[in-house]
């Protein structure tokens, strides 16, 4: 999973083509562009994924 800020519309095309999906959140300045339903459900989840992350990286010194 790639986190950023800010990812511009040509290097998110370029990766797309290159074989790798990014999934971001659609801001109120850029269109809104039709998501896969799973898509949806993994960005829904993200806050406890990176939760989980943490406390494992932050337990076991990873």
């Amino acid at each position: 999973m790639v986190i950023k800020n800010y990812i511009s519309k040509d290097l998110f095309e370029k990766l797309f083509v290159d074989g790798i999906h990014l999934i971001t959140k659609v801001r109120k300045n850029m269109k809104n562009k039709a998501m896969d339903y799973i898509d949806k459900v993994i960005l829904r989840k993200r806050a406890i994924i990176e939760s989980i992350y943490n406390v494992l990286k932050n337990t076991y010194q990873i």
